[in-house]
């Protein structure tokens, strides 16, 4: 009996430590944090009249709040480019938000010192003077017909070798394709069906569905969400958020466009959720053909929530990518404890740094062996890393243990 107890408790101390190992064995350190301050404001009209009073931030807002970054690109002088979200999460409360496209300057702070801060240089705001958009929006009748998150929810940008910017919007979903100036230079491109011929893949808040006889497939809240650009920059591949309604699987559209034809190839593929994922939060290429996902649960301020970088590459047209995982974003080691003065219920900022934001939606590649990733905090209502407190926009650098090529 004696024998069977003490083989018991090996056993119980070996899986002990297998977890524990699992816990002490990341694929990447911190390297550089920062964040804007939840309560960054730039110049404009008040805002948020329809929204709502959370974790002890007032509505409505003085001016327009800094927030919600859905996109992310890296500036040759290495300052970073950011796309707002559309506001407060829903066209019904998003009517003065104003859409824009902000530059930052991000002062990582590192094991070799710097600030952690984050400054707001200037922004580009969205707008269609030469009215392109086939249905009414909030500024319908003004002369610079500025676009708000009631009209566009934007969650993903690239910038092409001209300088304009195109973005992936969910409410459509459809494709914007801006100028540098932030002027909307063609007019919305729809999601073709790819199986369906002159069909349409379309959201229930599609602002076109009432000229529309065929049944929308995808789902609320589920538009685009990630978008890459391939490294010879000739392909976006704007990619769902989540399954369509009418497949019955966990898998999720991207679809391949022509950037040059400014048209959809019909090459499309599908990337299969992990059982415990429900959505992506952003997509960028490596190359050509690979490229990393933001995977994600719907949990924030949980140790226990899932939030990964997966990488995937690009096999043949109507097939699932392939997959494999790459950065638990739960559990980062992080050795220099980069993160600054730690709050009072402040999670997940030790040694094991984690990223245990609901929302998860930018990835910018750096080189071959770092990523940086920004949060979405959903202004004012998340509270992932403090349970009491409105997220900020956290921005972090990660060096990857193994390198991506």
């Amino acid at each position: 009996m004696k024998f069977y107890i003490a083989k018991t408790h090996i056993f119980l101390a070996l899986m002990v430590g297998l977890s524990s190992m699992a816990w002490a064995n990341p694929a990447a350190t911190l390297t550089g944090f920062a964040k804007l301050d939840v309560e960054t404001y730039a110049a404009g009209p008040i805002s948020g009249r329809a929204a709502k009073t959370a974790n002890g931030i007032v509505v409505p807002f003085k001016a327009q709040p800094v927030q919600g970054f859905s996109g992310a690109l890296k500036n040759h002088d290495s300052s970073y480019t950011v796309l707002a979200d559309n506001g407060y999460g829903t066209k019904d409360n998003s009517a003065d938000f104003l859409l824009r496209i902000y530059h930052l300057d991000v002062d990582f702070r590192s094991k070799e010192g710097g600030g952690g801060e984050v400054k707001v240089l200037d922004f580009i705001q969205l707008r269609d003077p030469n009215k392109l958009i086939p249905f009414e929006i909030v500024n319908e009748n003004s002369a610079d017909r500025l676009l708000t998150g009631a009209d566009f929810d934007p969650e993903s940008i690239q910038r092409t070798s001209d300088g304009s910017y195109w973005i992936g919007e969910e409410f459509g979903p459809f494709l914007l394709h801006f100028n540098k100036e932030g002027v909307l230079i063609d007019a919305p491109i729809a999601l073709p069906h790819p199986n369906q011929k002159n069909q349409q893949l379309r959201s229930p808040q599609n602002p076109l569905n009432t000229n529309y006889s065929s049944p929308t497939t995808v789902q609320r809240s589920g538009g685009f969400e990630g978008m890459a650009l391939s490294s010879d920059g000739k392909f976006l591949y704007p990619m769902l958020e989540k399954p369509l309604t009418d497949t019955g699987t966990k898998q999720l559209l991207i679809s391949e466009f022509d950037v040059q034809k400014k048209a959809y190839t019909g090459n499309h593929y599908w990337f299969v959720l992990d059982e415990r994922a429900t959505a992506i939060g952003d997509f960028q290429m490596i190359d050509n053909r690979s490229g990393i996902v933001i995977e994600r649960d719907d949990t924030e301020n949980d140790w226990n929530g899932y939030k990964k970088l997966i990488r995937i590459t690009l096999g043949r047209s109507g097939q699932a990518v392939d997959r494999t995982d790459l950065v638990d974003l739960m559990n980062i080691d992080n050795p220099d404890h980069l993160y600054g003065p730690v709050r009072a219920g402040d999670m997940g900022v030790g040694q094991r740094f984690t990223f245990p934001f609901f929302t998860i939606e930018d990835i910018i590649i750096e080189d071959d062996r770092t990523i940086t990733v920004f949060n979405d905090n959903n202004f004012p209502g998340s509270s992932g890393r403090n349970a009491n407190l409105a997220d900020d926009n956290e921005i972090i650098r990660l060096n990857l243990h193994q390198p991506l090529r």
